[in-house]
């Protein structure tokens, strides 16, 4: 038990690890990793950023020494170390974002993510869920192409459904078990879809790679008998 405890707090530690990038020497390539949400419920635009060492495995860096990164223009409104992305900022609308990397104020790498992008996902009218059988659920869009997933799930006056996903190339619903739906109580429920795809960097820092994650996000109304 005491091993297990110790290799938990290990993996803990590695997954919270930084540093200042002003640490780094000028020649070691940076980790690029950008992230835009759509939230077409609440019409606004989420961005994420982090960055890390040489690769996807390496440290997350907090940029320091004249590093900075810039949000159409502007700098983050958040810094959070509790997840992923240490770098937020928000815009009201849905807006491309593009993302202004400096590097220890000698090289600037230009990225952006579009809402052409994004390939849309929407709640279908008509979708009645069974809260003994369950159901599928078809939504409107192009089916899913290799390496995008779908998330879906079910909220009713502060009770929460079964979360699903898919990523299944080609494929064009999701579905709902039984138990996802059976803590819902008969009448309407809010559908929630979540649609994202990985696309590749436009500018890199030599070797390092990154990735750019865009997500749609589209909300509807089901009935639960």
């Amino acid at each position: 038990m005491r091993h297990t405890i110790a290799l938990f707090s290990l993996l803990l530690l590695a997954a919270c690890a930084k540093e200042d990038s002003s640490d780094l020497a000028p020649d070691v390539p940076i980790y690029q990793d950008y992230k835009v949400l759509f939230d077409k419920p609440e019409n606004r635009t989420r961005a994420f950023a982090t960055f890390r060492r040489t690769s996807s495995l390496g440290t997350r860096l907090q940029l320091t020494g004249g590093s900075s990164i810039r949000f159409n223009g502007q700098p983050y409104e958040v810094y959070t170390e509790l997840d992923n992305y240490f770098y937020r900022w928000t815009e009201n609308g849905l807006v491309d974002v593009s993302f202004e990397y400096t590097k220890a104020a000698q090289a600037l790498f230009l990225n952006s993510i579009a809402r052409a992008d994004t390939h849309d996902i929407a709640v279908p009218n008509g979708v009645v869920l069974s809260r003994v059988n369950g159901g599928q659920v078809f939504w409107t869009g192009r089916d899913l192409e290799a390496g995008e997933v779908v998330e879906a799930w079910l909220r009713q006056s502060g009770t929460n459904g079964g979360r699903v996903s898919v990523n299944t190339t080609g494929a064009g619903s999701v579905v709902f078990a039984a138990d996802d739906v059976e803590d819902l109580s008969p009448g309407t429920a809010d559908l929630y879809f979540s649609r994202t795809r990985t696309l590749p960097l436009q500018q890199a820092d030599g070797s390092a790679g990154g990735r750019r994650v865009v997500e749609v996000e589209a909300r509807g109304t089901v009935m639960v008998q």
